[in-house]
């Protein structure tokens, strides 16, 4: 099979509702290729011509998905499958001989805590089959290369790409401002979702030692799906601080709003417990908002404590709390910052550059 110059025919197979994978068939479908996308939960937002199929209808059960999946694939015969968040390739393996690579995102890999034996064996084997495995950060490139054994010219960092176009520097619209209640605020961004994994425990914690020092702060966040339980235990807590005047929570953002977030913020914290390269970062640093990062090996690939954001540790209330004041109030910081960061993802974390090299990838795999 000759991969040629031409489009592509190509399954993704994932969550087709997450903006990850929304944005990374999107890319492919808008430059003419021919996508399908399976998913394993509900409908996206794609280009028009992108067929959406869902893999387990109606929740009959995993054995109904694995025949769905050996049926869509048999009728959509892919040039090759592409697969987003490593435990989804199990499956693939399982039905699938032709062409496939395999994107992680992280939690699929750093959490070996929440699968099984049996489960991290499949992964494995399923790994090891793929013609390619991509993921976002060195540091998780190096764990899939020493965990599953998998030879280092099949292991390629390829970022999922931020779109300077739309992320870059700018004021946020005075609407913006007006419409969240930020105009004259000092914004605090906590741009991840309500999952434990994030731990906005410890920003709401930061926070509320913050406000004890400084009036003129707002904590905004944002919800998406996320974990109901712990969004409840967060706005819980938030109210035990007796914080709830200086917070805004929104829920379901639309993803061509989020610059908007970046630019109203002054400061964007992600704390998690691990983590690849997260969108969330790349896309403040290019809007020119100050990160503040959990001290991880993948963070610390795009941060420099002190040069262009702030490193903390995981889960200490006071350094967090000291360094989002520190990120307020250090204008040679800010400016070391602005300088640098967008610049930096410009030249490393473009959508286009990396989605450019995703083509030729998928192209010698076919070929």
């Amino acid at each position: 099979m000759s991969a040629g110059a031409g489009p592509l025919r190509i399954c993704f197979i994932g969550w087709a509702d997450h903006v990850h994978l929304e944005r990374w068939a999107g890319w492919f479908a808008r430059a003419g290729h021919k996508v399908d996308v399976l998913s394993v939960s509900g409908f996206g937002s794609y280009p028009r011509g992108v067929g959406q199929h869902l893999l387990n209808p109606n929740g009959r059960g995993e054995w109904f998905a694995r025949l769905r999946l050996r049926w869509l694939l048999a009728r959509l015969r892919p040039q090759v499958v592409h697969v987003h968040w490593a435990h989804f390739a199990t499956g693939v393996a399982a039905v699938w001989k032709g062409p496939f690579v395999v994107t992680a995102w992280g939690s699929d890999i750093y959490r070996r805590d929440k699968f099984s034996d049996s489960e991290w064996r499949a992964l494995g084997v399923a790994l090891r089959r793929a013609d390619s495995v991509t993921c976002d950060s060195d540091d998780l490139a190096a764990q899939l290369r020493v965990e599953f054994g998998l030879p280092a010219e099949r292991v390629s960092v390829v970022q999922w790409g931020v779109d300077t176009q739309t992320f870059f520097p700018a004021a946020a619209s005075q609407d913006f401002l007006d419409e969240l209640g930020l105009d004259g605020k000092r914004v605090v961004f906590s741009a991840r979702n309500f999952t434990p994994l994030y731990n906005q425990e410890t920003v709401v914690r930061a926070f509320a030692k913050l406000l004890e020092s400084r009036s003129d702060v707002v904590l905004l966040m944002k919800r998406y799906g996320g974990d109901p339980a712990y969004h409840d235990a967060i706005r819980a807590l938030i109210s035990d601080l007796g914080i709830t005047s200086s917070v805004r929570i929104c829920d379901s953002v639309p993803y061509e709003r989020m610059p908007e977030f970046y630019r109203a913020a002054s400061v964007t914290v992600s704390v998690p417990f691990s983590d690849a390269t997260p969108m969330a970062l790349l896309e403040a640093m290019a809007c020119g908002s100050i990160p503040v990062v959990s001290d991880l090996p993948s963070l610390r690939e795009w941060i420099r404590d002190g040069e262009n954001g702030r490193i903390v540790p995981v889960d200490d209330v006071d350094a967090l709390a000291d360094a989002m004041d520190d990120a307020l109030s250090n204008e040679a910081l800010r400016l070391r910052a602005s300088a640098s960061n967008l610049g930096f993802v410009t030249s490393t974390a473009s959508q286009d550059a990396h989605m450019n090299r995703m083509t030729d990838m998928l192209r010698g795999v076919v070929g």
